[in-house]
């Protein structure tokens, strides 16, 4: 299942409390237009580690996704490090969703909103595990 929350502060926080590995997303221009790479940061953390830093809960199975305003994508930027960068194309960002829980629609679905966002931040439950993508 899934919901859409502004985290804003949050995530911020999340970025500085925790050095995450986050896979975030920019295009590369050392691949072709037809296979468009991006660079994304990923993570996966504690439930525990999640609930603490972002102040909320998320049920088991399901995510939580949000759009990233410029704003607050250049509060978090300067926190990324290059741990856990990666140049991904579509179907490797789709391999990640489905590696980490999620089921051939929601791995599909999530991959087309990430594809057409500027910038986006999803966290998906895993029993105790929240895997983490930042475009």
């Amino acid at each position: 299942m899934k919901k859409n929350v502004k985290w804003g502060l949050a995530i911020i926080i999340l970025a500085i409390l925790f050095p995450v590995t986050f896979s975030g997303c920019s295009d590369s221009d050392s691949h072709s237009d037809s296979d468009p790479t991006y660079t994304v940061w990923t993570d996966k953390i504690t439930y525990s580690d999640f609930t603490y830093g972002f102040e909320t809960t998320l049920d088991d199975g399901y995510y939580a996704y949000t759009d990233l305003t410029d704003y607050e994508w250049a509060q978090i930027a300067p926190a990324l490090t290059d741990e856990g960068k990666n140049y991904w194309n579509e179907s490797q960002i789709r391999n990640w969703f489905i590696g980490n829980g999620f089921g051939n629609p929601q791995a599909n679905q999530a991959t087309a909103w990430l594809m057409t966002v500027k910038h986006g931040f999803l966290a998906s439950r895993t029993g105790s595990y929240v895997y983490l993508i930042l475009k």
